[in-house]
């Protein structure tokens, strides 16, 4: 696009040259449109003002689909120009009038508005869909007159209704414009995944098309690679993968029912020359267990030998005597599906591997676990469903009475080379039917027998309030602190630029939930001007809090860096001055969880304002870099097989409150700040903490309020956006190797950032070979 440069337009030519117009005003932002019929194709670049003072600039390159019928008859070429300037930068209660102007002429734009008395712009303005191509689109959809209304979304291909769904879904990228749930995803059939191209056309329930309509869709089930000739060389097929790597598709987890038909349907590349006794659990004459029984006979390439219907120590001792290489426990009712022994086999090839599992489907819902989680395990019984033990270490088990005390015991019995020891098959192999109460019970013993045997100071606790319909386990293990552990000094390290408002909550709140005995605040003035932040900074350094003059640019890693060299305490937590405490106890609950020795740094539960969930983790490799975990979820929300509730180890957890051993921090070079400036220094020196061998926990038991760049702004300006992506590129060049392997998520989840970790199936699913928990290095 040409963004108009001629500087030097008379103010006499206005009226035949330029057009547009102030629409009105919705949340804090502006809308309008303007055009140069001079030249058709340039994009205007406009002047807003407030009482005829500029105060900023925005190009008018927006699609408004609304104004075909002006745009059209003046010889637009498309419908690329209107424009939506950000207000949020002027005070909440500033009055005055609104106004645009072509920038550096004297046309201005019709339509000025009083900021006491504004106008709602029109619908057409203020609602978008976004696709890029592939079946999922996504968007807003409001009514300025009635925002509280929730408008329907239909996509249309020529006559055909395709997709509909509401706009009442929250939009974290517009939680700061929009009130409301006004967001949409619109899932489109798995049918235009033909290869063929289609053009879709978007309204809402009143017919009015939104803004990016129509869309093209071309895509395939199996990737951009399937829309290439045959004989496409071998460049062509890595810019398709570099492709794909950046902009990665996926389907609704609706589509879970036709998945494996189109996914699942091959077999492993080779037989293994292993094999397996199992055994079936349930009454003897069930037709549960006849079915089950019928399951394991039908699977084929494997040698294997089943035992049902005697007591388990009975079959357990015959399983051991039959000489075969693998030993599993299926319950009466479980369903291989076809070839899962095939593929859970395969496991056994990664060098040390000793125990295997799978995932898993119950209900109609598929469980995409992760590679090997002992926190998590402990939490759900995750690899429970199908586990795979190799005969040596099943040798050591003869005494397990039950299914759930031979997987346990075979867990713990590895669980200090667990990394390498148990590999996971990132393949539904088993369709498992819901533990009774009787098997929930027997489940929860030997998780706690185990736990009693690893940490034998932890409690395990069932969680309450865990909703209908859940069928995994729901645990919390408590990790007392050590009597030596109350006089370490833990210093909380807080970089601030004025804005003593937001700093004065964070210090009040923790200073109401924290009674740590030892606890060093040190604020890290990075620049402050206002007068009252810095007569905030005396009074509170008459408190005991450390202020740390640190004037220059913003760099965040660089200033902890700084301030970390002078911390007194063992411990140190990276606290952002927009973090408020929610409640006593947390921060025992992260220093619990850091003392563990194989535990390097510690994460929170982090909630916006509104209660939404504003982190539950980092997930590598959304967008082929990383994002949170959450975005979409109400802070008692359950999440993906209770990722949203339960304790676990995660390749990241954002700095805005990350806690770690300050001889650990430093052993790791602490922050790369220049590198990683601004963002994705805490990805960058948690993914450092995993390459030494420490995990990463994030706990949802300790929870505080973040608001998340309210004192630093958004990446809204070309000087900002240019240094975001230089730290995009610095990251994807850096840690490449495992943006797409991350052992926390799975190859058949989406990485498309707008639909949310967790919230898809990956389009087509990426490599799903047997994987460790160890961290992958190149």
């Amino acid at each position: 696009m040409n963004i108009d440069s001629d500087l030097t337009i008379a103010a006499t030519a206005s009226s035949v040259r330029w057009h547009g117009a102030v629409d009105g005003i919705h949340q804090r932002l502006l809308y309008g449109w303007a055009f140069d019929s001079a030249r058709p194709d340039a994009r205007v670049v406009i002047e807003i003002c407030l009482d005829d003072v500029a105060v900023g600039c925005v190009v008018a390159d927006c699609a408004r689909i609304d104004l075909a019928g002006q745009l059209e008859p003046l010889g637009a070429a498309d419908l690329c120009h209107g424009f939506v300037a950000d207000l949020g930068s002027l005070p909440c209660d500033a009055g005055g009038t609104m106004s645009a102007r072509v920038a550096n002429t004297a046309a201005l734009l019709a339509g000025g508005m009083r900021l006491e008395a504004p106008k709602a712009p029109p619908a057409g303005a203020v609602s978008t869909v976004i696709g890029d191509g592939g079946l999922r689109l996504h968007g807003w959809a409001l009514d300025p007159l009635d925002p509280k209304r929730t408008l329907a979304v239909r996509a249309y291909v020529g006559h055909t209704l395709v997709a509909e769904a509401s706009a009442n879904v929250i939009q974290p990228a517009m939680r700061g414009h929009i009130d409301g749930a006004h967001g949409f995803d619109l899932a489109l059939p798995a049918t235009l995944a033909d290869g063929r191209v289609h053009s879709v056309r978007v309204v809402d329930e009143e017919g009015r098309p939104l803004n990016g309509s129509p869309l093209t869709v071309c895509c395939s089930l199996d990737g951009l690679a399937a829309l290439l000739p045959a004989a496409s060389d071998d460049l062509l097929l890595r810019v398709a993968d570099i492709y794909e790597r950046h902009l990665p598709r996926s389907l609704p987890l609706s589509n879970w029912p036709h998945w494996p038909a189109r996914f699942d349907t091959d077999g492993p590349s080779f037989l293994p020359a292993l094999s397996a006794a199992v055994m079936v659990t349930g009454a003897a004459d069930s037709e549960l267990l006849d079915a089950t029984i019928a399951s394991v006979h039908a699977q084929r390439g494997v040698t294997l030998r089943v035992f049902a219907g005697e007591p388990f120590g009975v079959m357990l001792a015959q399983a051991l005597e039959s000489n075969c290489e693998v030993l599993c426990c299926l319950r009466a009712g479980d369903i291989l599906a076809p070839q899962a022994l095939a593929w859970a086999l395969q496991g056994f090839a990664l060098p040390q591997a000793q125990l295997v599992y799978a995932d898993s489907e119950t209900d109609g819902q598929p469980w995409f676990k992760p590679a090997w989680n002992p926190d998590y395990a402990l939490a759900s019984d995750y690899p429970l469903d199908l586990l795979l033990v190799r005969r040596p270490v099943a040798r050591g088990l003869a005494d397990a009475c039950d299914g759930a005390g031979f997987a346990w015991s075979a867990l713990a019995a590895v669980w200090a080379q667990g990394m390498e020891a148990i590999v996971h098959v990132p393949r539904v192999l088993v369709r498992s039917c819901a533990p009774t109460p009787a098997e929930r019970a027997q489940r929860f013993a030997a998780a706690a027998r185990a736990l009693q045997r690893l940490a034998p100071q932890a409690a395990l606790e069932e969680l309450g309030d865990v909703p209908a319909g859940v069928h995994h386990a729901a645990r919390r293990v408590r990790y007392p602190l050590p009597p030596e552990a109350r006089e370490m000094t833990v210093s909380l390290v807080i970089p601030t630029r004025d804005r003593a408002d937001l700093l004065q909550r964070c210090l009040d709140t923790i200073r109401q939930y924290t009674d740590w005995p030892k606890l060093e605040i040190i604020v890290i003035d990075n620049g402050s001007v206002e007068e009252a932040t810095h007569a905030y900074f005396k009074r509170i350094a008459q408190e005991g809090v450390r202020v740390l003059p640190m004037p220059g640019p913003f760099n965040y890693a660089d200033l902890n860096n700084r301030a970390i060299a002078q911390a007194g305490g063992e411990i140190v937590g990276l606290v952002n001055n927009d973090i408020e405490a929610l409640h006593a106890g947390w921060l025992e609950e992260i220093v619990s969880q850091l003392l563990r020795p194989e535990v390097g740094a510690v994460g929170a539960k982090l909630l916006w304002p509104n209660g939404m969930v504003q982190h539950g983790g980092v997930v590598i490799g959304v967008g082929n870099v990383a994002g949170h975990f959450g975005n979409r979820l109400q802070d008692a929300d359950w999440g993906d097989h209770g990722r949203n509730q339960l304790v676990q180890q995660l390749s990241g957890c954002t700095a805005a409150c990350l806690f770690l051993r300050r001889q650990d921090y430093f052993a790791l070079g602490g922050m790369d700040g220049h590198a990683f400036p601004v963002a994705f220094n805490d990805v960058d020196l948690c993914l450092k903490v995993r390459a030494s061998g420490k995990a990463i926990v994030w706990t949802p038991h300790a929870k505080l309020l973040h608001a998340e760049s309210a004192s630093r702004g958004h990446e809204d300006t070309p000087q900002k956006k240019a240094r975001a992506q230089r730290e995009v590129d610095q990251l994807r060049r850096k840690w490449g190797h495992v943006l797409l392997r991350d052992p926390a998520y799975h190859p058949s989840l989406n990485l498309d950032p707008a639909s949310q970790a967790f919230g898809g199936l990956a389009l087509p699913p990426r490599e799903r070979t047997a994987r460790n928990g160890a961290f992958p290095h190149r």
